[in-house]
C-alpha cells in the first residue's frame, strides 16, 4: 500500500486529504482520494501492513533550540511526541509564543535545503503551529503502534514506514510549477501543468490518474495528497534518490544557516534530524 497525506491541524478537522494507492508494475493505481478526520487517519495508518510507505505533509518535530526550551531532556523525536500527547494545544501555543517573542522562529536544520520552507513555529499565513502540534500527537500514537519513522532506528519495529514530506518540494524536484498552484490567478493552469507532467517527470506512471483529475483540479489539498503518494512510491522503490541526513558533506547552503540555531548547526546532521525531523524529497529528476 502507498499512502499520501495532506495533513491539516485545523480545529475543525475537516481539511486533511488522503490518497491511497497500490503499486502496479513501475506505477501506481489510485484506490481513493478523499478527506479524512485525523482520528480516522491514525486508525488507518496503524492498521496497515509493514510494506506500506506513507508520506505525510507536516513537520514531524520542532527546531533544536525550541525543543531544548520545551523539553530539555529530549534527544529524539519520540520524547517530544510524548510531551505533546500530554498537553493541550493552547498550552503548547503559549510556550511557542513566549519562546518566539524572545528568539524568533528558528528553522530546523534540514529545512535549510528548501528555500520555500517556513519554520514549523511560524504562526501567520501559513499557520504551521497547529499542524506541527497535532501531527506530533498523532505520531505518538503511531510510534506506539509500531510504525517506523526515518531517520530513527527501527528497533525491531515492523509497522508502516512514515516519511515527513512536503509536496511543494517534491513538485519542484520534478521541475514542475511548485508556486502559485494553490492560490492565485493562475492556479487552475498551474494545477493542470502539475497533473499533466506528474507521471512523466516523476517516473511513476499513474494508470488511472484521469479518474481523479477533476478532484485535484478543484482542491489543492487533494493534489498535494496525490503528490505525497508519488513521493512514497519513489521511496518504496528505494530511498537512494532522496536527500537524507548526512548525504551532503558541506551541509545546507551557507547563506541559510543563520536561520537555524547555532546548537543545531553544531550537531551532526543525523543526530539533529533524529530530534528535529527531516523532510524527505527526491533529488531533482532530470528527464
Amino acid at each position: 500500500m502507498i499512502v499520501g497525506v495532506d495533513f491539516s491541524g485545523a480545529k475543525a478537522d475537516n481539511a486533511t486529504w488522503v490518497t491511497r494507492a497500490e503499486r502496479e508494475g513501475s506505477g501506481l493505481r489510485i484506490l481513493s482520494c478523499q478527506p479524512m478526520r485525523r482520528a480516522e487517519l491514525t486508525e488507518l495508518l496503524a492498521s496497515l501492513s509493514g510494506d506500506t510507505v506513507a508520506a505525510l505533509d507536516f513537520p514531524f518535530s520542532v527546531p533544536q533550540e525550541f525543543a531544548q526550551h520545551w523539553e530539555p531532556s529530549a534527544h529524539e523525536m519520540p520524547s517530544l511526541w510524548r510531551a505533546a500527547s500530554q498537553m493541550e494545544y493552547e498550552e503548547f501555543l503559549a510556550i511557542r509564543d513566549a519562546f518566539c517573542a524572545e528568539r524568533g522562529e528558528p528553522m530546523r536544520r534540514g529545512d535549510l535545503y528548501f528555500p520555500e520552507c517556513y519554520s514549523c513555529l511560524h504562526k501567520f499565513n501559513p499557520n504551521m503551529v497547529p499542524m506541527t502540534f497535532r501531527g506530533m500527537q498523532m505520531l505518538h500514537q503511531l510510534w506506539n503502534a509500531g510504525c517506523r519513522v526515518p531517520p530513527l532506528d527501527d528497533a525491531g519495529r515492523s509497522g508502516p514506514l512514515l516519511l515527513e514530506s512536503m509536496p511543494g518540494a517534491v513538485i519542484n524536484s520534478f521541475g514542475l510549477p511548485h508556486k502559485g498552484y494553490k492560490n492565485g490567478q493562475r492556479q487552475n493552469q498551474l494545477r493542470e501543468e502539475v497533473l499533466g507532467g506528474l507521471s512523466e517527470r516523476s517516473g511513476v506512471p499513474i494508470v488511472n490518474l484521469y479518474d481523479f483529475r477533476q478532484q485535484c483540479l478543484e482542491s489543492h489539498d487533494c493534489l498535494d495528497s496525490l503528490v505525497a503518494a508519488v513521493a512514497a512510491a519513489l521511496w518504496a522503490r528505494g530511498p537512494a534518490g532522496f536527500r537524507r541526513p548526512g548525504d551532503t558533506p558541506d551541509g545546507p547552503p551557507t547563506d541559510r544557516r543563520r536561520k537555524a540555531s547555532p546548537a543545531a548547526m553544531a550537531m551532526p546532521e543525523l543526530e539533529a534530524a533524529r530530534l528535529e525531523g527531516w523532510i524527505y524529497a527526491p533529488y531533482p529528476i532530470h528527464i
